[in-house]
């Protein structure tokens, strides 16, 4: 029953959410409408799991907006350094670029689809709490698609009805205020009527309270950065940061006694079990495989730990390769080093090795690995599969991927309060503490000059705390961009990789490698790459909506 419930979700969300003419003027195959269709809970459940599923899909988080998107940092660039497939990430892209166009479309489906349950959910036919909260995770799945597009490319047409025909298509870019106007409103309702997570009938990986709030506080925090640069916002994000940490106080970061809790909460990622308590919102592949749908993601095997052996189907496409800045950024004793940046690969052979040079393809990210070896003082005994799949595939994964963790909540809350007090407060130290002491790390003592003597110097601390906690996450290039931060950081990467003890400039196999690597330091013009281009398809069918100059 489950299985037919989530593949009759797929089906409507391809049913509901198109606004293309051809299936307008097709004979209607069944008496289900968008009127009459949302009128019980199954139906509604159905509809959900088919909007979850587009979302979080290859065409979505799990690659397109989630990697294609998101790298060409300091943290991460391409590795392939013969090809240009991810031309976001290498500042190569145009409007027609597939990453570009296929993100957009997601995007805009699935918002077509949550509009129309917004629009035609039967109150009559729910007890008043229970419309609530269904009103509140479409409103939730809303912003949080609105949320992207105003990130990756500001001013977007906002739509917030159903699109019923080709002539409603032809919307021009609303201002970016506009669109953050209805991204706090839907957050809010969200935040009201959805269930907690700790409450029993809550499910792991769809849309609840604190996750809600929390990132209604990632809008704010970008909505106080750059373009807009509206500060006061920054308070707004502290009102409710403060809400998740002070006066629910349910959520915490996963610790524990004999090892780094960061480590045992990624292999609760990879593997599919839940940590409700710090993984506050997360994409869920695991549901998929226990629903009987091979429905996956590419987390893990474009970003994952090398896997060299062509006998098996670990192997990885090893698209994301770790930058030398990530080298340089942790203390000796942060346990999170080693989980997120091992250097090691499985070889032709199938042997675990450590991977010697800081630009081979080899060195890749950690953090969302479908293997591990069984001994890190004895790699004779070989290795672990850690993601739980029977089937397992090459390009797919079921690892679940984090939209949000307790451990952000914190560090959100130490910026956005250095920001509103003009230099950390003891909450806002505390907060730092927290994720570091989780980390194997000492505090950071009030009386520290070094880091908590200025407004400044605690910012950059920020900086570099929240690229060693929140790596390969997604999270960079937004921190980066509303910092007004990212090329300067392009250069900081590029005298990291000069630097290097690997790094050479005389001809042979390694250097044009490495000047692959350099592409996007190279590429990026701020002048065009702090926003992406309308995609071509949009511009071409909506002629409302201007392509931006330059493109």
């Amino acid at each position: 029953m489950k299985k037919l419930l989530y593949t009759a979700g797929l089906a409507l969300s391809v049913l509901f959410s198109t606004g293309c003419q051809n299936f307008l003027d097709m004979e209607p195959k069944s008496t289900w409408t968008p009127e009459n269709y949302y009128t019980n809970e199954a139906k509604v459940e159905a509809a959900f799991a088919g909007l979850y599923s587009g979302l979080a899909g290859n065409n979505g988080i799990a690659e397109n907006i989630g990697q294609k998107l998101e790298y060409g940092t300091d943290e991460g660039y391409y590795s392939q350094t013969w090809d240009a497939l991810w031309p976001v990430s290498l500042y190569m892209h145009i409007p027609n670029s597939p990453e570009i166009e296929k993100s957009w479309l997601t995007l805009y489906t699935t918002i077509n689809g949550t509009n129309l349950m917004i629009q035609n959910l039967d109150k009559d036919s729910f007890e008043e709490e229970k419309y609530n909260q269904l009103l509140g995770e479409a409103k939730f799945l809303r912003a949080l698609c609105y949320t992207y597009l105003v990130t990756y490319w500001e001013d977007v047409p906002l739509r917030i009805k159903p699109t019923e025909s080709q002539e409603e298509n032809l919307l021009a870019a609303s201002p970016q205020e506009d669109v953050y106007a209805l991204i706090v409103e839907d957050f809010k309702f969200a935040a009201e009527y959805l269930p907690h997570s700790m409450d029993p009938e809550y499910i792991p990986g769809r849309a609840n309270k604190m996750a809600a709030k929390g990132l209604l506080a990632r809008v704010y925090m970008k909505m106080g950065g750059f373009p807009l640069q509206q500060t006061t916002y920054f308070d707004s994000a502290l009102v409710q940061l403060d809400e998740i940490i002070y006066k629910d106080g349910w959520h915490q970061l996963r610790t524990s006694a004999d090892t780094t809790g960061y480590e045992l909460l990624f292999r609760d990622y990879i593997g599919g079990t839940y940590d409700l308590q710090e993984s506050m919102f997360e994409m869920s592949f695991q549901n998929n495989i226990e629903l009987g749908v091979p429905t996956m993601s590419a987390w893990g095997a474009s970003n994952g730990l090398a896997f060299d052996n062509n006998a098996s189907n670990l192997r990885i496409q090893r698209r994301v390769a770790v930058t030398p800045v990530m080298d340089l950024v942790y203390e000796f004793a942060d346990r999170r080093h080693a989980w997120n940046i091992p250097r090691l690969s499985v070889n032709q052979n199938d042997k675990v090795v450590n991977v010697g040079n800081t630009f081979a393809l080899q060195n890749t990210p950690g953090k969302f690995r479908r293997w591990t070896p069984r001994n890190l003082d004895d790699f004779n005994e070989g290795y672990e599969v850690i993601t739980n799949e029977e089937l397992i595939q090459r390009n797919n994964t079921p690892i679940n991927i984090p939209i949000l963790r307790y451990s952000d909540v914190l560090l959100m809350y130490a910026e956005a309060s250095n920001e509103v007090y003009g230099g950390p407060n003891m909450q806002a130290i505390e907060c730092l503490n927290q994720v570091r002491n989780r980390a194997g790390l000492e505090n950071i003592e009030a009386n520290d000059p070094t880091i908590i003597a200025s407004k400044e110097a605690f910012f950059a601390e920020l900086m570099d705390e929240r690229l060693r906690e929140l790596c390969y996450e997604g999270r960079r290039k937004f921190d980066l961009i509303r910092w007004g931060k990212l090329g300067e950081r392009l250069q900081v990467l590029d005298q990291a990789m000069k630097e290097d003890p690997d790094y050479t400039n005389d001809e042979g196999a390694l250097f044009w490698s490495v000047d692959g690597l350099s592409r996007p330091i190279k590429n990026f013009d701020p002048s065009k790459h702090l926003s992406l281009p309308y995609p071509l398809q949009e511009v071409n069918v909506n002629t409302a909506l201007k392509q931006k100059p330059g493109w």
